[in-house]
Formats: structure tokens, C-alpha cells, sequence
């Protein structure tokens, strides 16, 4: 039987403090979140912009509570492995990881490190992150919870580079539906709990760069009239993180306030374990 992890809270006296790693923590839902997580956690703060991640350790502080800085480009494995190298260094568990970080490279951008942007930042980074930080989160009884879109899109290369991708929405929906299809193998082969949220519309600047005029308009009236704030979304999280945490969900896909179970990937025979492959392929060169 898994054993399931403590629910969120403020640690009784006597017990070491809890902690959460938030990424993409320095704007968006990611910043909403990281600002008033549940108790006196300990919050690691991991951004691309220095500035800006020192701003909202600055903020949780003044608010009372405990944070740390760690900037990194999660765009880049060898950026990721520091930033893990950091929180190692920071702290001696590791309760909560908070998968958020995410950015829309409109055109086909490949990484020095041979990757298409949107893919090592939304799938691979993640990987990578789970694979070096799990002996930590296991010692914790701790859980990981991944922010998604809802659109889905399959790969059927093992070129990470995605050669003749436009880069855009398209690469966005294939690193979700990969990620997801990942974490459906980690579940199977794993200890440590690991679902996933889609948060609906939330009035950030995620799709501010999307390149067709009409899609920028149906996106400013749904922004106006749809979408939720980051700080109402930041309380969805949490709320997701205590249900799952008080139920030992493993592999379920919570939309908004609604845990709706396993999600249908669309999966093939032999996805699961080609994503498993490729992922730990793409990622093992900085796991060790």
C-alpha cells in the first residue's frame, strides 16, 4: 500500500518545517501561489529573471513568511541542474513540488542543448527536476502536482529537436500530452505521488504573444469576460494540493475545482513506455 503524504499545514511544534518549490513562481498563477502558501512553509522561489525573484521573496517576507531565491532557465538542462544543485543545498525535504514554469515560444526554437524550446521547458525541465529531487520528496512523503492547458498533442518523433514543428500552440499542446504521458509512468513505477492541474483561462500574459490578429482578439474579450485572476487560481492550487495530498491520489487530472480521475491521453500501445525512454534519454546526461 502507498503510503500518503501529510496534508498541507503548518508544521505542530517540535516537527521541521514544511516545505515547496514553486516554478515560474515570479508571475502569474506561479507568484499568486507561492505568495500565500498555507502556513509557515518554507517557499523556494525559482525564476528566469533575478530581479524579479528576488522581488517576491522580498513580498512573502514582508507578508511574514519564509522563502529563498533560485534563479534558472528552465529552458536549459544544465540551468536546471543547478537550480536543483540549489534547493539540495537549501533545505533537507521537500513537501510540495509545484511544476508551473511554462513560456510559448511562438517559432521553432531549438536549445544548444538540441531541444525544442517549448518541449525543455514544459516537459523536460520537469523530468529532469523529478528525477534529481525525488530521493528528497520520498523522504518526505512528499507530492508533486504539474500546471497544464488542456490541449493535447502527440509525438511521434524521438528527434527532441522537432524538426519542421511551427513551434507555437503546436509544440505547447505535444509537451503536454509528453509530461503527462510521463507521469503516468512515473506513478506506475514510482513512489512519490504525482497529478496534474489545469487551471481554465487566468488573466495572465501566457498567450500575450499569440502572432494571429484575430486569435489575440478572441483572447482579449475572453480575458474580459472569462478568465479568473491569478489569485483566485493560486487558491484553486492550493485547495488541489490538500485534496490530493488528503486522498493519496496518484495520476489524477484536477480541472479547476473538479478532480476528474485519470485523464484519457489518447494513449497508443507502447506510448507510456517510449515517453518513459525518451524522457529518461533526453535528461540523463544531468541526473547524474
Amino acid at each position: 500500500m502507498t503510503e500518503r503524504a501529510p496534508r498541507l499545514g503548518t508544521a505542530r511544534a517540535g516537527e521541521a518545517q514544511q516545505t515547496a518549490l514553486v516554478t515560474g513562481a515570479t508571475d502569474g498563477i506561479g507568484r499568486a501561489t507561492a505568495r500565500p502558501f498555507p502556513g509557515r512553509w518554507l517557499v523556494g522561489v525559482l525564476g528566469r529573471n533575478p530581479e524579479r525573484t528576488r522581488a517576491v521573496v522580498e513580498d512573502i517576507s514582508r507578508a511574514g513568511g519564509t522563502a529563498y531565491a533560485v534563479v534558472a532557465d528552465l529552458t536549459s538542462m544544465h540551468d536546471t541542474r543547478r537550480a536543483v544543485d540549489q534547493v539540495l543545498a537549501a533545505v533537507d525535504r521537500l513537501d510540495v513540488l509545484l511544476l508551473n514554469a511554462n513560456h510559448i515560444t511562438q517559432e521553432r526554437v531549438v536549445t544548444p542543448e538540441g531541444f525544442e524550446a517549448n518541449l525543455a521547458i514544459g516537459w523536460l525541465s520537469r523530468v529532469l527536476m523529478m528525477r534529481r529531487l525525488e530521493p528528497l520528496l520520498a523522504a518526505s512523503s512528499g507530492q508533486v502536482l504539474s500546471v497544464v492547458g488542456m490541449n493535447l498533442g502527440r509525438i511521434d518523433t524521438d528527434d527532441l529537436s522537432l524538426p519542421g514543428s511551427p513551434g507555437g500552440m503546436a509544440s505547447l499542446g505535444q509537451w503536454q500530452w509528453a509530461i503527462q504521458t510521463y507521469l503516468r509512468a512515473w506513478n506506475e513505477r514510482g513512489h512519490v505521488p504525482a497529478n496534474t492541474y489545469m487551471p481554465g483561462l487566468v488573466k495572465t500574459k501566457i498567450l500575450a504573444d499569440e502572432p494571429g490578429r484575430l486569435q489575440r482578439a478572441a483572447i482579449k474579450v475572453a480575458m474580459q469576460v472569462v478568465a479568473t485572476t491569478p489569485d483566485v487560481s493560486a487558491r484553486h492550487v492550493v485547495a488541489a494540493l490538500q485534496s490530493l495530498s488528503a486522498t493519496g491520489a496518484r495520476d489524477h487530472y484536477v480541472s479547476v475545482k473538479k478532480d476528474k480521475g485519470v485523464r484519457d491521453l489518447a494513449l497508443a500501445d507502447g506510448d507510456i513506455d517510449r515517453i518513459w525512454r525518451l524522457s529518461h534519454d533526453a535528461t540523463e546526461r544531468w541526473v547524474r
